[in-house]
C-alpha cells in the first residue's frame, strides 16, 4: 500500500474536492446515452465493464432485495440494482455534486424506488439491514478499511460485493503521481493476503477474491 499523506483530515479534504468536480466524467465510462464514447469507453477501460458484469452475476436475482451502495458516486449501480426489481435502494456518498448528479439521473429514467444521501458511511446511523450491499471504487480511497469491513458486516448481507485497486510498476506508480501528488486525492492498494485478513476480521463466513483487471472484485456473504 503506497500512503498518501499522515493527515487524515487532508486526505479527506482532498478526496471530497477531487470528486465533487467529477460527477460528469466518471458517469461517462457507464453511461449509454452517448453511445460513441459508451463504445470508446468500453474498449479502453475493459476491466471497468467487467467489474461491472462481475457484480451483477454474483448479486443474483434482485427481485424485493434491500441493497446498500456505499460511494455511489454517480448512482449508476444503484440505478441499475432498481431497475432490475431491488424493492429499496439506498446510495450514499460524501461528495455532494455527486448525489445531486445521481437525484437527477434517477429522476430522468423515472426511477424512483431509490434514495439517495450525502453522508460518511461510517458515521451514518442505519437503522435497518440490507441484503446486497456494494462497495466499486470506493476502497481506493479508504486508508483503513478494518473499520469498514466491520460495519458493513453487521449490515448482516447475504451478499457483499466490492472493488480493490492492485499496486503494478507502472501503472501504480502513474496513478500515485496523479492522484496523491496532482490532486490531492491518496489512493490505497491491496493485495489478496490483506484482503483475506479483513474479511476473516471482519467474520465474513463466505468469501472469494476474484482478480480483475489492475485489482480484484471481493464478493462475501454470511450463512
Amino acid at each position: 500500500m503506497i500512503p498518501g499523506p499522515n493527515d487524515d483530515r487532508t486526505n479527506e479534504k482532498g478526496a471530497l474536492k477531487y470528486f465533487d468536480q467529477v460527477p460528469k466524467q466518471w458517469d461517462a465510462f457507464y453511461s449509454h446515452e452517448n453511445r460513441l464514447k459508451y463504445l470508446i469507453n468500453k474498449l479502453l477501460r475493459k476491466a471497468l465493464y467487467q467489474r461491472y458484469q462481475l457484480t451483477f452475476d454474483h448479486c443474483g436475482d434482485l427481485n424485493g432485495a434491500a441493497v446498500l451502495d456505499i460511494g455511489c458516486g454517480t448512482g449508476r449501480y444503484s440505478i441499475e440494482c432498481a431497475k432490475r426489481g431491488a424493492s429499496r435502494v439506498l446510495g450514499i456518498d460524501f461528495a455532494p455534486r455527486m448525489i445531486e448528479f445521481s437525484k437527477n439521473i434517477a429522476k430522468q429514467m423515472n426511477v424512483d424506488n431509490i434514495d439517495f444521501i450525502c453522508a460518511d458511511f461510517l458515521n451514518y446511523p442505519f437503522d435497518e439491514s440490507f441484503d446486497i450491499v456494494l462497495a466499486l471504487g470506493f476502497f481506493d480511497y479508504i486508508k483503513d478499511p478494518g473499520p469498514v469491513f466491520k460495519k458493513i458486516a453487521q449490515l448482516n448481507p447475504r451478499k457483499f460485493v466490492a472493488s480493490f485497486p492492485r499496486f503494478t510498476p507502472i501503472w501504480g506508480v502513474q496513478r500515485h503521481i496523479r492522484y496523491n501528488w496532482i490532486k490531492k486525492c491518496p489512493i490505497y492498494y491491496y493485495n489478496e493476503k490483506q484482503l483475506y485478513h479483513l474479511y476473516r476480521e471482519a467474520a465474513f463466513e463466505e468469501f472469494q477474491v476474484i482478480p480483475c483487471g489492475k485489482g480484484f472484485v471481493g464478493v462475501a456473504g454470511k450463512k
